[in-house]
């Protein structure tokens, strides 16, 4: 793990986790059926579980860089340049990386969508989990997170690295705008073939928080609970939607409008600060 990229994915995960934040709140309320009228609370209200994230995915995605170049760098010999390369790289990435992901997922989106005091709080989400879960709870659909990003990152990454090495992208775009060219059509294409399983996982592991349990006692949300598992989350939303496939595309909009230009801030980041021989080997 070399000091270049590693600074590099650092500071890509810093800048677009602050920038974007408020996005993210806002697509994760809609997919787990938690939203509010925009703005109908303060702004702050919005960075909740901000500094947690912070904490948890920017070793996460440090992690997640590093393994992708390196790897991508140990099996190009046998691979070749080529999107099956980028594919197994990603997977690689992913798999690892998860590891931190999921507990980071799991407490973030329970603070994103809280509407008090203390269900926005980290500890007694942490003490609640624990208690209640025991440390399985953090890996709340680790397994089904798995299945949706191991292809997500099969596509994501195979769509931007061969844009990035089309000669429309290297002939008449500078480095900066290539990345963000790259990496909006690669978020764009991954998150549409793929929403509809993140939105289920992400309902699922917010089921059992306070917040959640708070609305359907309420009668708030009209649907039964998800804790039971994927496949009753999976008939929730149908039932939600009247039977109808686009209760999967619920928050898509919202995913979008925080997922691109995160991406696009990311990559362009990460792309400026790594070292300069990944560069010249990628272009090799």
């Amino acid at each position: 793990m070399d000091t270049g990229t590693l600074t590099a994915s650092i500071a890509s995960s810093i800048t677009s986790r602050v920038l974007c934040y408020p996005l993210d709140t806002i697509a994760i309320q809609h997919t787990s059926s938690t939203r509010r009228p925009l703005l109908s609370v303060p702004l702050h209200h919005y960075y909740r579980g901000l500094p947690v994230s912070l904490a948890l995915t920017t070793p996460a995605f440090a992690v997640y860089l590093c393994t992708y170049q390196q790897t991508k760098r140990s099996l190009q010999p046998t691979l070749g340049d080529n999107t099956l390369l980028y594919t197994a790289a990603g997977a690689v990435a992913e798999v690892v990386s998860s590891l931190l992901w999921t507990p980071c997922e799991v407490l973030k989106a329970r603070l994103q969508i809280s509407r008090t005091a203390r269900d926005g709080s980290l500890w007694p989400n942490v003490r609640a989990i624990a208690r209640d879960e025991g440390w399985r709870g953090f890996y709340r659909g680790y397994g089904m997170g798995l299945a949706i990003f191991i292809p997500y990152n099969a596509i994501w990454w195979g769509v931007y690295e061969n844009v990035k090495k089309t000669k429309l992208v290297t002939d008449h775009v500078a480095p900066a705008a290539q990345a963000a060219v790259c990496s909006v059509a690669a978020v764009t294409a991954s998150a549409g073939m793929l929403h509809p399983l993140e939105l289920v996982k992400t309902r699922y592991q917010v089921a059992t928080s306070g917040t959640v349990g708070a609305l359907a006692a309420e009668g708030a949300a009209s649907r039964g609970t998800d804790a039971l598992g994927v496949a009753k989350v999976v008939g929730n939303v149908l039932r939600e939607s009247g039977g109808s496939w686009k209760g999967f595309y619920r928050g898509f909009g919202p995913r979008l409008m925080c997922s691109v230009p995160s991406s696009l801030i990311m990559m362009t980041v990460f792309e400026h600060f790594k070292p300069k021989d990944v560069m010249i080997e990628e272009a090799a």
